[in-house]
């Protein structure tokens, strides 16, 4: 059974308070307003770029299809399983999610009043 992803044929983006750092191996996101750290295997870190490039979830399927050997409906379960993990942890935004980053009560906004206010 196909994952139904017509949810992810929304626009899709990442919140600029998330940054990466990416190896060989794979990657490492922190959101520096959550205070939240996700590790990505070398599979997630090429859906990261992907994302960060613009990708549809249809070109993001066509493009890990192109780089494993791997059956359409199994891409799209795969894929529709991480990308829920990544909007669950609120790393990725679906459609006309306001970008929560651009608040002032994040992590490190409440850091820097604790800092300033010692």
């Amino acid at each position: 059974m196909i994952a139904d992803i017509s949810h992810y044929t929304q626009r899709l983006s990442i919140p600029s308070s998330v940054k990466e750092t990416a190896s060989e191996d794979g990657a490492v996101l922190l959101d520096v307003e959550q205070g939240v750290c996700f590790s990505l295997n070398s599979s997630g870190l090429r859906i990261w770029t992907l994302l960060k490039q613009g990708n549809n979830i249809d070109q993001i399927a066509d493009a890990l299809q192109a780089d494993y050997s791997v059956s359409r409906p199994d891409v799209l379960n795969d894929l529709h399983t991480f990308m829920l993990e990544l909007e669950s942890r609120k790393l990725l935004l679906v459609g006309d999610t306001p970008n929560k980053s651009a608040t002032k009560h994040g992590l490190w906004s409440r850091l820097w009043n604790r800092r300033t206010s010692a």
